[in-house]
């Protein structure tokens, strides 16, 4: 069993916690401003960046210079970084409670980065005042996709799909997002490939590309160069000492 396999089961054996814990559901709706946040930077031709905040990862096991979740969204916050990204799975570090510290420290728009497979997920995040989940096109059928992403548009939430492969390419043509992430890395073997953002972007049409994972300043100038100004970026600015300028040094 591979590290994504494990994660998607552990996913599966909350549900029913998930299901108990909001048997009571109330009505919810959300007011995202994170895709036009995003569209009003593009629009100026400046950087979209949605930093991340992450404790460790299966292929990482701490950040350098991470300190405590609130220091690092303050940093966030006066770098004046476009959009917030939590992880909340545990093998992250994470948990949804994070949501809540974060919201206290940045007013950014915040997307929920977790592996979604249930509505309960999205109730859930809609229940935290998300701006925005991301749906992982691996670990979903179009179907299920698409099931998903209509329940997250249901509470007002954004969405950002997450696609790694050409196979992936065939489950979004009737998704409705305006975003879509490239991963650079591969979730089953933990492998980078910047490549990927560059291959599967000429062929998505009509859509805001995020290039995801695996960037540096030299490898992010390339990218820019194909007419993609999105990032999503944890690891190098959480490894680094200085992260507002690191920041600034990104989004030039």
């Amino acid at each position: 069993m591979n590290v994504l396999e494990k994660i998607v089961n552990e996913q599966n054996s909350k549900l029913s916690y998930l299901n108990h814990k909001y048997k009571i559901r109330n009505k919810i709706k959300c007011k995202s401003r994170f895709i036009k946040e995003i569209e009003k930077n593009n629009s100026q031709n400046k950087t979209s960046l949605i930093a991340e905040f992450k404790r460790f990862s299966p292929s990482v096991k701490e950040f350098k210079k991470i300190q405590s979740i609130r220091e690092v969204i303050k940093s966030y916050d006066k770098a004046n970084v476009t959009c917030i990204s939590i992880l909340t799975d545990k093998n992250f570090g994470g948990s949804i409670n994070d949501i809540v510290i974060a919201k206290k420290y940045t007013n950014k728009p915040i997307i929920r980065k977790d592996f979604i497979i249930d509505p309960i997920q999205i109730y859930e995040s809609a229940f935290y005042e998300v701006d925005a989940i991301l749906l992982i096109a691996r670990i979903l059928t179009e179907k299920k996709l698409l099931e998903l992403e209509n329940c997250a548009h249901s509470y007002g939430l954004d969405v950002l799909i997450e696609i790694e492969s050409e196979k992936d390419l065939l489950k979004i043509k009737k998704t409705k997002t305006n975003l879509i992430g490239i991963n650079n890395r591969n979730l089953a073997l933990q492998k980078i490939d910047i490549k990927k953002t560059l291959e599967l972007s000429s062929k998505i049409k009509n859509r805001i590309i995020v290039s995801e994972s695996g960037l540096t300043l030299r490898n992010i100038s390339v990218i820019k160069k194909n007419k993609i100004n999105t990032f999503l970026i944890g690891g190098s600015i959480l490894n680094n000492k200085d992260i507002k300028k690191y920041i600034s040094e990104i989004s030039k």
